[in-house]
């Protein structure tokens, strides 16, 4: 896999790694992994909350105005 940075990330990596000490494969490496982290666990918790609400027989948005539809045409 090949990443393509814009010229102004990779100036950030550049004083990041300057500031800290670190290599800048590094940085990246960690900012990644902590992105995909916050990204999958975001995913568990929709997925989890929707499965809540299935399972508490909460109606979604379409459902509901779906009733609301049916209740202007009767």
């Amino acid at each position: 896999m090949k990443l393509q940075l814009t010229p102004a990330q990779e100036q950030r990596f550049a004083h990041l790694a300057e500031a800290t000490g670190r290599p800048t494969s590094e940085l990246v490496e960690e900012v990644i992994s902590r992105y995909l982290d916050e990204i999958e666990m975001r995913t568990n918790e929709v997925r989890e909350a929707e499965a809540s609400a299935e399972r508490d027989g909460w109606l979604t948005t379409d459902e509901v105005f779906a009733r609301l539809n049916l209740r202007k045409t009767a």
